[in-house]
């Protein structure tokens, strides 16, 4: 017993590590209670249970990648036929669609136009009371539309409010007030042409002879002073454009291919073709005295005509202009750190080489006439200062660059 103590003792008491086994529990996935699948079928159901609730665009959709149905009041909600997803029963909805468009026994009427209040009915009915009772607030477009989208029926005093003959919320009696609005129409022409002959005046006629009247005081404008009046004839590149356009206001225009044309029309044209030649002889008499006067005689005699034609106080454009430039150049010369310096720095050759800072609008070219004489003697100075400010820039760190001031 004691042996067996001591040499329990003398042993290594080594720890046994047994591992810990963790037992992951995995929960159990919820099943997916809504999909796209569902979301398409519950659709088709809204669709089939209120067909007034969306719009049918298979007959007028363009892009047949477009949506056949789409809800009213939400128009990210749409159904594609084709789609693939779509129920088995769909061709049932589609028949009762069908037949619902067919009027409900009041003949094949296709709702072509895209109309967002049809379901009120109400407002609807109102206004083809209106158009029964007072015809003579609407237009009606059916003979001359050229839409077959737009509205049949216009109010003149709204031209919001509109109507449809193949409206699905079109009255029973519609076939009845079409015939009084034809029978109306037909009333109305018969008395056109009935005053017609009696010697009275229609208003298209006296429309017609207003306008005869308005293009007759065009061409006496153009007869009377045809120094305000710009010829074509000559110059015109299209053979649409006028012939003669009015020099203070571009929209008069006369045209030789009017239909409304005076009866002096020939001596009208005989007589600007004189005044044409007339000024072209003219000008070419200057060019031949130009070429034939001397040029130093010309230079001479320049000052001498300058100086009469502003003898009575007037100031010379060209002159006022030369000093605007001169003093431009002395405050270049007096203060170069109000303007950007862009010779050597302007990507573009036309671009100009000084700007004033604080107006970018006042600049300055090398190139210019109005250079002074003391110009050479100004670039250098300019060209010591661009290299200090180069210098002060690397001193203080910065990269070797020329100030841009375009």
């Amino acid at each position: 017993m004691l042996r067996h103590l001591a040499a329990r003792r003398l042993l290594p008491q080594t720890a046994l590590v047994v591992p810990i086994r963790r037992t992951v529990v995995a929960r159990p996935v919820a099943p997916c209670s809504w999909s796209k699948r569902d979301e398409i079928l519950s659709n088709w159901e809204a669709l089939r249970a209120n067909p007034e609730e969306w719009y049918d665009n298979r007959s007028r959709k363009n892009n047949p990648r477009a949506p056949d149905f789409v809800r009213r009041d939400n128009r990210s909600v749409a159904i594609w036929i084709d789609g693939r997803d779509t129920p088995e029963w769909y061709e049932d909805v589609l028949e009762q669609l069908d037949s619902r468009q067919m009027g409900q026994g009041r003949g094949e009427r296709t709702s072509n136009r895209p109309r967002s209040d049809r379901r009120d009915s109400s407002a609807e009915y109102n206004n083809w009371l209106s158009l029964r009772e007072s015809p003579e607030e609407w237009f009606d477009n059916r003979s001359r539309k050229t839409n077959p989208r737009a509205p049949d029926f216009r109010r003149k005093d709204d031209r919001s409010v509109a109507l449809w003959l193949d409206s699905y919320n079109a009255p029973e009696w519609i076939e009845e007030l079409l015939q009084e609005l034809d029978a109306r129409q037909s009333q109305r022409a018969a008395g056109y042409s009935q005053q017609s002959q009696q010697g009275g005046e229609m208003a298209p006629q006296q429309y017609m002879e207003d306008k005869r009247a308005a293009e007759m005081a065009k061409w006496d404008s153009l007869r009377s002073n045809p120094e305000l009046w710009f010829d074509n004839r000559r110059s015109k590149t299209n053979p649409k454009a006028p012939d003669f356009k009015r020099k203070d206001d571009r929209s008069v225009a006369l045209w030789l291919s009017s239909y409304q044309l005076p009866e002096y029309i020939d001596e009208l044209l005989a007589e600007l073709d004189a005044r044409f030649e007339q000024r072209m002889s003219g000008q070419q008499q200057r060019q031949q005295d130009y070429q034939a006067y001397p040029e130093q005689q010309a230079y001479a005699d320049y000052p001498q005509q300058q100086q009469q034609q502003y003898h009575q106080g007037e100031v010379d454009p060209r002159e006022a202009r030369q000093a605007e430039d001169l003093a431009k150049w002395e405050s270049l010369r007096d203060h170069p750190e109000e303007w950007f310096d862009n010779r050597y720095s302007k990507p573009n050759p036309k671009w100009p080489d000084f700007r004033r800072r604080d107006d970018r609008s006042v600049v300055l070219w090398l190139s210019s006439r109005s250079a002074p004489e003391w110009i050479n003697e100004l670039l250098p100075k300019l060209d010591l200062l661009v290299q200090q400010r180069e210098a002060a820039r690397q001193s203080r760190g910065y990269s070797a660059g020329v100030e841009v001031g375009n």
